[in-house]
């Protein structure tokens, strides 16, 4: 049979040629793109055409561009949540606890003796310390490699015979604040200064060749309430002598504590005066670094060092080979 063409004018046949490209044919694709294959993720139906940066065609014909930010390069196309771009997490600083927060825990015994070599004091114990009842208990912490590397004791340790070290080593352990706390930063600023008389009365009593500060942090504290006291009591004496000759139509004299160089680790500028009876005359103040693993400006060999370092100068100093004539003078 003829082609179908052969049956229809020469004129139909031109007509259906032109509108050939309008039938309908299951094979043809619509000239949109699916907003789907844009996105590149199937099955993702967006609530907002615009979140998307779509032209938008505004009631008066005319096209407008969205004015919301675009995604973030870097996420494929799609808005970034704001749970996901947020810096990592930090942790929390510690801030002043009640007494009563670590009631529970029991408080640290010292283990002191008379004529020591060196007094360690902590700034308060931890709460594993006060759990086990040693002291710097922590196994991350250096007090104990640091005595042994540093020669002030003949084998390591274990912070269970703590109690041992004034008879076997001559060393004693105390700390500034008796209560027990996780951190330094749960003890008040105040309640560490008051307890510095109580400290020094410590030390009027077991008369320790040197106090060695185990951390910058309570040498600090002691240097502070030290100068107070010495401030306070040159004022004193001023306003004493003053009284005695006043002279008329002066004023009161002020009186200004003179500058001093900020304090660093090892041998400080201060005496602990005893009586001239006395085998020790005198108790000097050393300040370590601190022994906490998490203290990364001194690494244990560094703080080893120190350590021995201390220990030289415990040896000169029962010698009478430490000049201090130019220590300030403390007493209780």
């Amino acid at each position: 049979m003829d082609d179908e063409h052969d049956l229809l004018p020469a004129g139909d046949t031109r007509l259906k040629a032109s509108i050939s490209h309008l039938a309908y044919s299951p094979l043809r694709r619509s000239p949109r793109k699916s907003v789907k294959r844009e996105i590149g993720i199937v099955g993702y139906e967006p609530e907002n055409v615009e979140a998307l940066n779509l032209n938008t065609i505004m009631p008066n014909g005319k096209r407008s561009r969205s004015t919301s930010p675009g995604p973030s390069s870097s996420s494929g196309g799609l808005p970034v949540p704001r749970s996901l771009s947020s810096s990592p997490f930090k942790k929390l600083k510690r801030g002043y606890a009640e007494p009563g927060v670590y009631a529970h825990l029991n408080f640290l015994q010292d283990y002191l003796r008379e004529e020591l070599d060196i007094m360690f004091c902590g700034i308060n114990p931890g709460c594993l310390s006060a759990e086990t009842g040693h002291h710097f208990a922590n196994p991350t912490n250096h007090f104990w490699k640091c005595l042994h590397l540093s020669g002030l004791t003949d084998r390591l340790v274990p912070p269970v015979e703590d109690f041992t070290l004034p008879e076997a080593f001559n060393l004693g352990l105390t700390n500034l604040v008796d209560r027990p706390s996780a951190e330094a930063a749960e003890l008040s600023k105040r309640e560490m200064v008051d307890s510095v008389p109580s400290f020094l009365v410590k030390v009027a009593k077991f008369r320790p060749y040197i106090v060695c500060f185990v951390g910058k942090g309570i040498w600090d504290i002691v240097e502070k309430a030290l100068n107070a006291k010495l401030g306070a009591e040159t004022m004193n004496e001023t306003t004493e002598a003053s009284s005695a000759s006043p002279k008329k139509g002066a004023s009161p004299a002020k009186v200004r504590s003179p500058k001093k160089p900020k304090s660093t680790f090892g041998l400080q500028a201060f005496k602990f005066v005893h009586g001239d009876n006395e085998n020790v005359k005198e108790t000097l103040f050393f300040c370590s670094p601190s022994t906490s693993g998490r203290v990364v400006s001194h690494q244990l060999p560094d703080k080893a060092k120190i350590f021995e370092q201390l220990r030289e100068i415990v040896q000169l100093h029962k010698e009478g080979k430490v000049d201090a004539t130019d220590m300030t003078s403390v007493s209780p």
